[in-house]
């Protein structure tokens, strides 16, 4: 649709009824209507509430004590309807005076149907960008009201806001208002850590053409620190000089956080695999040296004592077979002893490195044997209660939970100062649930969380593999707890 040639209902206002009928027949030729005419400004307030008019043609001299300006002032705040002037005079003093009812134009006398047509449809046509201005600013602006970001505008030289959403209330503890009335909020709110790196931002944006967004940390109104993602786009003059800044500020915290313990996990997985590396080297190590310490100089002492009974044997002679074979008897009995010594040797080395009566008898023997084996070796007195009813365990879970076991056990000896452990196995609804309680001086809280407690951290990750629940807990001087559940199926 053409809007200059859009048909308009008119309120003529006019006290010279004649020339007052020759504009509503003159509208009605150009194309528009009449919504009536009147003579005083009274009447001009009336008929505006009444038929509603697209426009009214108002003439500043009107009789009695209304005159046009002062009706058209009531009209344009009560009703907001444009108003086009009809004056016989176009001097500055009445112009001026029209001034503050926002006029939409001047009609001289005598009107002409040029004139009147071109007035009107220039009036309609303004009215009808404004009236979609207005449409476009209001929708903006409840999408700014709404939005779950913050949003301003800023002047750069005064650091007076001109414009905060609501959203800065929920972001920062601050209403709009606090920033209306203290230029400069934002910047003041910076977390002391940030505030260098933040005004270096902020002069890094007055010299770019464009839009850098940055993150830095602020101190919410309650005390608490949020992460900002600051985008922020700089207005410039007519010289190219930076005079405002508007921004649109989002609340990242649940991401940095996020992203701060994927690094933190990322650092202990990494200390993990450098753990299990020293761990396998050390267990390489200790059985490098079981073999040449033990095995290796047993078996050169039996390589020895072979040689020497050779050479006893070559020397016999009839004259003394009975000492010959006697000490050649003796000989053997002590090579067959260093061999049964050595056949104890590789079992004990056999049975650390993976206990044959797991296969055998299955995990609860085994956990039985292993603290009896740790009472001895450690003087730390153990207490079994192991539950009697029949489960099945699969092989991996069956290695992974006696691995943890052992780990837990060793812990106990070196760190907790315990002189007794109970360790409990039970099954309760399709759960395997073994339990390992000291009584020593009790696990802390920082010591769980501790980066560097790689072995808490390796046994958590092996139950988890298992589909499993690991724990631990500890009171001070009353012991640490450590509980593996394990599903059956």
């Amino acid at each position: 649709m053409n809007l200059i040639f859009s048909k308009a209902r008119v309120l003529v206002v006019e006290d010279e009824k004649i020339i007052a009928k020759d504009i509503e027949s003159t509208l009605k030729r150009i194309g528009h209507e009449s919504a009536g005419s009147v003579a005083r400004g009274e009447d001009a307030i009336i008929a505006a509430e009444k038929e509603k008019p697209d426009m009214v043609l108002m003439d500043i001299t009107l009789k009695g004590e209304m005159d046009g300006i002062e009706a058209a002032k009531i009209i344009n705040d009560r009703f907001n309807i444009p108003i086009v002037y009809i004056t016989a005079h176009q001097d500055e003093d009445t112009i001026e005076k029209t001034k503050g009812t926002n006029p939409y134009g001047y009609i001289t006398k005598p009107l002409d149907d040029r004139d009147l047509s071109t007035a009107i449809n220039s009036a309609m046509y303004r009215r009808d960008v404004e009236l979609k201005l207005k449409d476009a600013e209001e929708k903006y602006f409840r999408l700014s009201e709404n939005a779950p970001d913050m949003i301003f505008s800023q002047d750069l030289n005064t650091r007076v806001y001109n414009y905060v959403n609501i959203s800065a209330l929920k972001l920062t503890g601050y209403t709009p208002k606090d920033f209306y009335d203290k230029p400069g909020l934002l910047e003041e709110i910076v977390d002391p850590e940030w505030k260098e790196q933040y005004h270096f931002t902020l002069k890094m944006i007055r010299n770019s053409n464009t839009t850098i967004p940055f993150e830095y940390m602020i101190i919410n109104k309650n005390g608490s620190k949020i992460w900002i993602n600051q985008r922020s786009v700089v207005l410039r003059n007519d010289k190219d000089q930076p005079v405002s800044i508007e921004a649109i500020l989002t609340d990242v915290t649940e991401r940095k956080n996020y992203e701060q313990k994927l690094e933190e996990t990322t650092l202990k997985l990494r200390a993990l695999s450098n753990y299990q590396q020293k761990i396998r080297e050390e267990e390489r190590l200790y059985i490098s040296r079981e073999i040449h310490d033990q095995l290796g100089q047993d078996l050169t002492v039996l390589k020895m004592d072979l040689a020497m009974l050779g050479k006893n044997a070559a020397k016999k002679t009839a004259s003394e077979p009975n000492d010959r074979l006697k000490i050649f008897v003796d000989e053997l009995k002590k090579i067959t002893a260093y061999i049964d010594d050595i056949i104890n040797k590789v079992r004990k080395i056999a049975t650390e490195l993976r206990p044959d009566i797991l296969d055998k008898l299955g995990l609860r023997e085994a956990i039985e044997w292993h603290a009896g084996e740790f009472e001895k070796r450690s003087s730390i007195k153990c207490i079994t209660r192991l539950s009697e009813e029949e489960f099945i365990l699969n092989p991996e879970k069956s290695i992974s939970v006696f691995r943890i076991f052992q780990e837990t056990l060793t812990n106990t000896a070196r760190h907790s100062g315990a002189d007794e452990v109970i360790i409990e196995l039970s099954i309760i609804h399709g759960w395997m649930i073994l339990s390992i309680h000291d009584n020593g001086k009790g696990i802390t809280p920082a010591e769980i969380e501790k980066g560097t407690s790689l072995g808490i951290l390796g046994m958590k990750e092996r139950v988890l593999i298992l589909g499993g629940i690991w724990s631990i807990s500890g009171e001070k001087n009353k012991g640490t707890t450590v509980q593996i559940k394990v599903p059956l199926s």
